[in-house]
């Protein structure tokens, strides 16, 4: 189910894929997921037209809960929305005027596929421009492990023998149904070490180490943590009838001036229409008289509302942690997926330089680079320009952290970061301009994570299970960690708002 937030990961998945056999194939839970996402959309869209006009809150002013209140909004609702934080947008968050060229960095979420049609219509819906970033790109990706440069070419004969084990397993995942088998269920209980290590026996070791340089930043959390489904069931996509989940999925585009300009619009857009609280944070939630009562905590002191429906857009690492919640009538699937769901330990990291050398040739290599390159250093695994597509001399690099890396971060421990990247570019050290920044988002109270990732055992369940409402439909969940569409990313937030607005208002 990942589609790829990394310039670099879909081209190594790419590679990989070639490596397969031709026959290789799964039967479409994405697809099944899709379809069945779809026919609960149309039913609750059935029922939002001609329905009674309901006050429903929303917790989390995030791009779930924001999408959410413009569809409410739009069909003639009261919408109360509630947000912790001092501003909306929550992971899409841009830094402006990062360097002395007005660049900008995505302190969150920064890349866009072009099969992401929910966020791609909502930008055209609200007028808001959209930037394609592959349009003349040049450079190869860098793959630079045991101190040795390697390029994409490397990869599909490289991969080839292990994408033939992997491929085995893939065709074991899914019935006739398209449901999980009990061997896909066995496997969930892997991790993605211990199956790295068991079918890479006989395997080039550089190229097990780049899977790990790929999915620890790619998914957030360790090879240790996350399942080995989220390679086995990634890599091996059936696309007999069409359905093109590599074809146009491509980390293309951008919001244009930076990803958080589509909430700044949606918020400006319900300015006036809802009633919108900052600084609300969720402190307690209760069921009486079969409305939910909320609590939240402010700078002026404890508020208290009730509703009949509440949509929860908010991460469910911070759910876990609001009084009340395990009291409520939900099923123990519910309470389980709330208390267990993974989620990774992503930092992200700027660096500004002079100009973007990655791109400038190399004495003793034939080729050029563009700045993106996986790696297994102790300060960086994927590294990419962000500045591409902005105007200015200078260039901004990306590093984002992961598993045990993001949980470890320290200033102290990137000391050797710029060292590190000059072996891989030569002089770009003595290039760096001094600007500089970096997002933990776990240790962000509002977050407590980066995006959420299935753990060993989660993956054949959790993405089935974090979408249901609950209640008898009374409390409803939104946010990318809900979305059977896109989970993770930014357009599972908005798929996930919609859908949650159409159960509301049923």
């Amino acid at each position: 189910m990942t589609h790829g937030r990394t310039p670099l990961f879909r081209q190594v998945m790419n590679m990989l894929l070639q490596s397969l056999p031709e026959d290789a194939g799964r039967r479409g839970f994405l697809k099944k997921s899709v379809l069945a996402g779809t026919g609960v959309m149309l039913s609750a869209c059935a029922g939002s037209s001609g329905g009674p006009k309901r006050t429903i809150a929303i917790v989390g002013g995030g791009i779930a809960g924001l999408t959410a209140a413009w569809r409410l909004m739009n069909a003639g609702h009261e919408v109360h929305l509630y947000e912790a934080a001092r501003r909306t947008g929550g992971r899409m968050f841009t830094k402006r005027n990062f360097n002395a060229d007005g660049q900008f960095v995505e302190l969150g979420a920064e890349l866009i596929d072009t099969n992401h049609k929910h966020i791609l219509a909502l930008a055209k819906e609200l007028g808001v421009k959209v930037q394609n970033l592959r349009r003349g790109e040049k450079g190869l990706d860098f793959i630079w492990l045991e101190d040795r440069l390697r390029t994409d070419h490397d990869i599909p004969a490289a991969f080839r023998p292990l994408g033939a084990k992997i491929a085995v397993d893939a065709d074991s995942l899914y019935d006739a149904d398209g449901g999980f088998t009990p061997r896909a269920r066995e496997l969930d209980r892997v991790s993605l070490a211990a199956y790295l290590k068991d079918r890479g026996r006989g395997i080039e070791p550089w190229v097990i180490h780049l899977l790990i340089a790929a999915y620890e930043p790619e998914l957030g959390a360790s090879a240790e943590k996350q399942s080995c489904l989220n390679l086995v069931d990634f890599i091996n996509p059936d696309v007999s009838d069409g359905f093109e989940i590599f074809g146009d999925s491509d980390e293309a585009w951008r919001i244009h001036g930076g990803n958080d300009t589509l909430p700044t619009v949606l918020a400006s857009r319900l300015s006036g229409q809802i009633d919108l609280h900052l600084g609300h944070r969720l402190a307690g939630i209760a069921e009486k008289n079969e409305r939910l009562a909320l609590k939240f905590a402010t700078t002026s002191g404890v508020k208290s509302a009730s509703y009949e429906r509440v949509i929860l857009a908010l991460p469910f690492t911070v759910l876990r942690e609001v009084p009340g919640i395990f009291d409520l009538p939900l099923t123990a699937a519910k309470k389980r997926c709330i208390r267990e769901m993974g989620y990774g330990s992503n930092v992200k990291i700027f660096r500004s330089f002079e100009r973007r050398l990655w791109r400038e040739p190399v004495p003793g290599r034939d080729f050029i680079g563009n700045g993106s390159v996986f790696a297994l250093e102790p300060t960086f695994e994927n590294v990419w320009e962000t500045s591409r597509g902005q105007a200015g001399q200078r260039g901004i690099i990306t590093n984002l952290l992961g598993g045990r890396r993001g949980e470890d971060y320290s200033e102290s421990a990137m000391s050797g970061y710029l060292d590190e990247l000059d072996a891989v570019f030569p002089g770009l050290k003595k290039l760096y301009d001094g600007r500089a920044a970096a997002m933990n988002w776990p240790k962000l109270p509002h977050a407590r994570g980066s995006y959420s990732c299935p753990f060993t055992g989660q993956y054949t369940w959790i993405y089935e299970e974090s979408p249901k409402p609950a209640l008898d439909g009374r409390l409803i969940f939104a946010g990318e960690h809900t979305s059977t569409v896109s989970p993770g990313f930014m357009n599972g937030g908005v798929e996930s708002g919609e859908r949650a607005a159409k159960e509301a208002a049923v």
